[in-house]
C-alpha cells in the first residue's frame, strides 16, 4: 500500500515542465495572432513603413525563395546599378554604400535599394508593381506631377509622421517609387521632404530605359 501511494504521489519536475509546455503553447498561439492581425492590417498600396533612419520597419515582409506574386515592373531597371558610385557622388548621397532591399506586402512588391546623403537624410528607390492608378486610390489628395516627361504622382502616406514624402513615377507595368525620410530636417539647402523627394525623382527619372 505504502508502495501504492508513492506511485501515484505527482513529482515536482513533471509539474514544472507541464507549466512549460503550457506557457510555451500559449506563447506560439499569440505570436500567430500577431501575425495574422499584421497581415490583414497591411496596406499593400502603401510602400513598406521605415523607421526614423529611413530603413523598412520590421513590420514589412522581406522576399525569400520563390515569390507567389507579380513580379516587380520593369526588371530591366536596377536602381542599385543605375545610380552608380560616381551619380550618387556628384549628388552627395553617398554617405553610406546602397543597402539593397526587397520587400513584399499583400500582392504588391518593391525592389531596390536604401541610399544615405552626406547630411544623414535616407531615401530608398524602388521599383514595384503598385500602379498610379492603384497609388491614387490608396491616396486620393496625391498631387499630379510630370517628371521627364513621365505621369507621377506625390504624397505624404503618413502625414502625422514628420519627414516622410514619397513620388510614384509611372512605368509600363508599375511604377518607380522614391521615398524620402528626413525627420530632422537635415537637407543641405532646406528642402522639404517633398521638395527633395521632387528633386531626387528628377535626377533619377532620366536613368530609365525608354519604353519602361
Amino acid at each position: 500500500m505504502a508502495h501504492q501511494g508513492r506511485a501515484s504521489r505527482r513529482s515536482p519536475h513533471s509539474s514544472v515542465a507541464r507549466r512549460g509546455i503550457l506557457r510555451a503553447s500559449w506563447l506560439l498561439c499569440t505570436g500567430a495572432v500577431a501575425v495574422l492581425a499584421a497581415a490583414c492590417t497591411s496596406d499593400p498600396a502603401d510602400p513598406p513603413p521605415t523607421t526614423s533612419a529611413g530603413a523598412p520597419s520590421t513590420s514589412a515582409a522581406k522576399t525569400t525563395g520563390a515569390a507567389t506574386t507579380t513580379p516587380t515592373s520593369s526588371a530591366s531597371f536596377d536602381p542599385c546599378t543605375a545610380l552608380t558610385s560616381d551619380f550618387l557622388a556628384q549628388h552627395q548621397w553617398n554617405a553610406r554604400p546602397p543597402a539593397q532591399r526587397q520587400d513584399q506586402v499583400g500582392g504588391f512588391t518593391w525592389q531596390g535599394c536604401l541610399y544615405v546623403a552626406k547630411t544623414t537624410y535616407t531615401f530608398r528607390v524602388q521599383t514595384s508593381n503598385a500602379t498610379l492608378t492603384q497609388v491614387r486610390e490608396k491616396f486620393p489628395t496625391a498631387a499630379d506631377l510630370t517628371i521627364s516627361g513621365r505621369k507621377a504622382l506625390r504624397y505624404e502616406a503618413r502625414p502625422d509622421v514628420p519627414g516622410g514624402c514619397t513620388i510614384n513615377i509611372e512605368l509600363q507595368s508599375g511604377s518607380l517609387s522614391i521615398l524620402v525620410d528626413d525627420p530632422r530636417s537635415t537637407h543641405p539647402r532646406k528642402l522639404s521632404p517633398c521638395d527633395n523627394a521632387k528633386e531626387i525623382a528628377e535626377a533619377v527619372a532620366p536613368l530609365l530605359p525608354s519604353g519602361s
